[in-house]
């Protein structure tokens, strides 16, 4: 089968190891402890839950095209319009549908720093577009650089804050940079996936009125602190203009009934999501203490996971750690060869975690 080059060139994206993928693969019979993919510990809300059992008598209709009852209430939770509003399956099909919207020429110039959420570089290889990737600076966005690459061929620049898989964020002020830099045909979008848990640290700026600039989209997801990531379900908040045109591409039910009824319900429980952000704070704080004591450097974060330094090969102490049923992931793969990525997980599970890192370590 014939395909182009940069199809033949693309590799999948590869997530966590599944943990009855290790249980086959290692023969493991005991607990598996996953803390590799930056989901909630804590599961999804219980009225979520509810909300999937209700509705599963009726997964033999259509759902919503427009998710007017979730985006009635989300618009109501942001105060912003429901014309401001676009949901999709996960981020992941609205940084699809930006690049089949707004960047369709075949010179166009997609910008990004790296290490980023790899989607960005997946989607754009799919379409052929010409990547322009920029190096984090001390695990941060470089802004100054980002900048000097911006030309009147960049069509999409994309901003994570926080930054996956460093946990680092960028100043408001940064981004209005970048903004102001661009010209009015390229789209800034701004990746706040993990928006709940950032928020909570003291120094995180709200970034939401951004969107008022104009060619700006935020993307948000349910995936993470609401804990529906088996759900699909992100959304992104922009201009009318740019979510009009958005929906004109849009598939016409690509959200399911069940994500949409898990989201609204969740969006109900306040409860839920502030006791998640507790437990990540709680076990940033635990992760931090024991890296300290190890002497292991870390990167701070503001999000749920958090990046260290082993000081050794980083796939050895990944694959040691696999073998003690506890997944994280390594990241050789994104240049760091020694750095290992965690995500928090419950209090005992943190506990597991450094135990095992511990022995393996001998420290």
């Amino acid at each position: 089968m014939k395909v182009d080059k940069h199809i033949e060139n693309l590799k999948p994206y590869e997530g966590g190891k599944p943990i009855e993928e290790l249980k086959r693969e290692l023969g493991i019979e005991g607990r598996i402890i996953k803390l590799a993919s930056n989901e909630n510990p804590l599961g999804p809300s219980k009225k979520a839950i509810e909300a999937i059992k209700g509705v599963a008598k009726n997964v033999n209709f259509y759902p919503d095209g427009d998710c007017f009852y979730l985006k009635k209430k989300l618009a109501e939770k942001l105060s912003v319009s429901r014309d401001n509003i676009i949901f999709g399956n996960g981020s992941d099909e609205l940084i699809e549908l930006i690049y089949r919207t707004f960047a369709t020429d075949s010179g166009d110039e997609i910008l990004y720093c790296y290490p980023t959420f790899v989607e960005y570089k997946i989607i754009g290889m799919s379409f052929g577009k010409k990547l322009v990737e920029v190096p984090l600076e001390n695990f941060a966005y470089d802004i100054d650089a980002i900048i000097e690459h911006i030309n009147d061929k960049t069509r999409v620049v994309f901003l994570n804050t926080p930054n996956n898989p460093t946990g680092t964020v960028i100043k408001k002020n940064d981004i209005k940079r970048v903004i102001d830099s661009v010209s009015d045909d390229a789209l800034v979008v701004i990746d706040e996936a993990y928006y709940e848990y950032a928020i909570d640290e003291d120094d995180y700026e709200e970034l939401l009125d951004i969107y008022e600039r104009g060619n700006v989209i935020i993307l948000r997801t349910f995936s993470k602190a609401y804990g529906l990531a088996g759900l699909r379900i992100g959304y992104g908040i922009a201009k009318d203009e740019i979510i009009d045109y958005l929906n004109r591409v849009r598939p016409p039910f690509n959200v399911n009934i069940v994500a949409q009824s898990a989201a609204l319900a969740a969006l109900d429980d306040e409860e839920h999501i502030k006791n998640s952000v507790c437990a990540v704070r709680r076990g940033k704080s635990y992760l931090y203490s024991e890296f300290d004591r190890m002497g292991l450097r870390y990167v701070k974060s503001y999000t749920n996971y958090v990046l260290f330094d082993v000081n050794r090969d980083a796939n050895f102490v990944y694959r040691e750690l696999l073998k003690k049923g506890v997944i994280v992931r390594s990241m050789v793969g994104y240049g760091y060869k020694t750095m290992l990525r965690v995500t928090i997980g419950t209090d005992e599970e943190n506990k597991i975690f450094i135990s095992n890192l511990k022995e393996i370590l001998n420290v």
